[in-house]
């Protein structure tokens, strides 16, 4: 299952590269990077979640508790199945 993540700017002193690395540490085995973007501050990262081993809803729920936690802009929204949803609901 893709997930995408849009934010239109990072935390202050986090860079893409930390927060693709932190995301890599959250979700272990469970999903991978498939890419990601930068302009100006606005910004994408692309996972896939691995829904084979496990139901996916435990890699969404740790991605968003790590967006939560990191301090994201609340206008940071998260993308699954064409639906976009705000970190913070």
């Amino acid at each position: 299952m893709e997930l995408r993540i849009d934010f239109l700017k990072l935390p202050q002193n986090k860079t893409l590269t930390d927060m693709k690395a932190e995301l890599d540490a959250v979700l272990e085995e469970d999903g991978w990077l498939l890419g990601s973007g930068q302009n100006g501050e606005a910004g994408f990262v692309e996972l896939e979640l691995e829904d084979e081993k496990m139901n996916p809803k435990y890699g969404i729920m740790a991605v968003k508790a790590y967006l939560q936690r990191e301090n994201f802009d609340p206008s940071t929204t998260i993308e699954l199945a064409g639906t976009k949803t705000p970190i913070f609901d």
